[in-house]
């Protein structure tokens, strides 16, 4: 006779810090472009074109924002553009041709000049640029030194691993109070940071300090009303970034970074690995070589961090690792091509006639805050284009999102806990509670190593009764089982809410 298992509320996080028949059942053993919404399982949202491509490799974006303007610049190998949000047309503003390559990186910031908030970037080989939202951009004044790293920081542009003739790899320099422009008087200094001998490898704020990383250390610096301007305080956290796109400040007060041993927890004294079974992965995978390339952005909306990392023989930040910072929680993406991420200020709103999916089979929620004039949404940088989540994209431009959702290993663990793994058993069918376009069904009886189609299942608008739902059936003896549920078909998407496993059991293996 068969028996059911119910697993309610699949929504546990990725788990790979141990064999897949020891996690919790709402756990998963992998998984690839899903996203967690109100405890749901459903396929991610895609992204539309923002305009033409470059021509060129992008090598960094960010936006401009002062009032009620927004302007959006990407900077590549030899130009830098900004986009009419009207018109999605980009038009260049480099006031001479750039000459970065592939091996450099582009970082922002935003001090104010003579009363308005300016952009200033830099790709550690050409002097400083300017940008005011309007017209060309220009050479910061006051000749400062070209830098891997700045950061504007209560008045002073900062600037950190700079180059004056030799590389000073530990030098923290700043401009004048309130003036970028002004580099030799004033409260105009600078400072070497050399209690080891390590480059600085990322600078950001940290409430009402400047944090400074190294990769063994992390350095708190604040402003003092003597000569000294700034005071570093070295904080022996045993680890600081190694990517400085990876940094970002939770919203709790914390500060997170990739460190060379995985994703860590910064809190102003120690630092600690976020506390996620996906570290191992991060460790055994990161690509050394490449993870300078590392992006981030904050994406409040989910309460989650992203963080796009080099893995395995990635040369590109192609896996993005969502970590939500309320629950602990973690998944990832794979995202073809991916170079960089930023936040993009809407200025237009989502119309009904722009939804490509018809009324039956959209499953998104209309007027989400996501479709919403004024919205920050996530940007993403590829080889020479940018493109935009949209609440209504189901493919990523033109290619289709392969969605991946793979469960534990179940065993006769999960059924009776007073026994112990090996116990064969028949595993017969799954009750499947799910809404959108469609879905497959795979089983594993050998950890992933290979699957077995069970079937395509059409889905609805909305999910099943709660006595009527999709069933499929199959009929495989074994020890244990895991299940995976995937939609790779342009144009769909799918939601998942509850599964429930059909087995009955054998004899125990001998």
């Amino acid at each position: 006779m068969s028996r059911k298992l119910s697993i309610p509320i699949p929504a546990g996080g990725l788990v790979v810090d141990r064999p897949a028949e020891y996690i919790d059942a709402t756990s998963i053993s992998n998984c690839a472009n899903i996203e967690i919404s109100r405890m749901l399982v459903r396929k991610r949202q895609g992204a539309n074109s923002l305009g033409v491509t470059m021509g060129e490799r992008i090598l960094g974006q960010a936006e401009l924002e002062f009032g009620i303007n927004a302007f959006f610049v990407r900077v590549g190998l030899t130009k830098a553009q900004t986009i009419n949000k009207t018109t999605l047309v980009w038009t260049d503003i480099d006031h001479a041709a750039l000459t970065a390559t592939v091996e450099d990186q582009v970082y922002f910031a935003f001090p104010v000049l003579s009363g308005d908030r300016i952009m200033v970037y830099t790709n550690n080989v050409d002097v400083i640029r300017k940008y005011t939202g309007a017209g060309n951009d220009a050479d910061l004044g006051g000749s400062p030194p070209v830098c891997k790293y700045l950061i504007d920081f209560k008045g002073y542009l900062v600037l950190a691993n700079v180059t004056i003739g030799d590389n000073f790899f530990a030098r923290v320099q700043w401009s004048d109070a309130g003036d970028p422009e002004q580099w030799a008087t004033g409260d105009a200094g600078s400072v070497d940071l050399l209690e080891d001998s390590l480059e600085i490898t990322g600078i950001s704020r940290f409430g009402d300090f400047l944090a400074v990383h190294k990769e063994s250390a992390i350095y708190l610096g604040q402003l003092v009303n003597t000569s000294e301007v700034f005071r570093f305080t070295r904080k022996e956290t045993g680890a600081g970034t190694i990517a400085q796109g990876s940094i970002q400040s939770l919203p709790d007060g914390t500060q997170i970074f990739l460190a060379r041993d995985g994703l860590r927890l910064f809190n102003g004294v120690t630092s600690s690995l976020i506390p996620s079974p996906i570290i191992d992965e991060l460790r055994d995978s990161v690509n050394p070589q490449w993870v300078k390339r590392t992006t981030s952005v904050l994406v409040k909306d989910l309460d989650e961090y992203w963080c796009g990392i080099p893995i395995g023989s990635q040369e590109e930040p192609m896996t993005v690792y969502k970590y939500n910072y309320r629950t602990g929680q973690c998944y990832k993406d794979e995202r073809e091509g991916l170079m960089s991420m930023a936040l993009y200020r809407r200025i237009d709103q989502e119309t009904w006639d722009d939804d490509p999916e018809s009324w039956d089979s959209d499953v998104t929620r209309w007027d989400s805050v996501i479709d919403l004039a004024l919205h920050r949404t996530v940007v993403f940088g590829y080889d020479d284009g940018i493109s935009t989540i949209r609440a209504t994209a189901t493919n990523d431009v033109d290619t289709a999102i392969d969605s991946i959702w793979d469960t534990k290993d179940f065993t006769i663990a999960d059924i009776d806990t007073n026994k112990d793994i090996g116990n064969m058993i028949r595993w017969k069918g799954l009750d499947v509670w799910a809404k959108g376009n469609s879905v497959t069904a795979y089983y594993s009886t050998d950890s992933g190593m290979s699957w077995t189609l069970i079937s395509a299942i059409p889905l609805n608008s909305d999910y099943p009764g709660d006595d009527a739902p999709d069933i499929v059936y199959f009929d495989v003896v074994s020890s244990k089982i895991r299940f995976r549920f995937r939609n790779n078909t342009a144009s769909e998407s799918w939601t998942l809410k509850q599964y429930v496993i059909s087995y009955a059991v054998r004899e125990v293996r001998k």
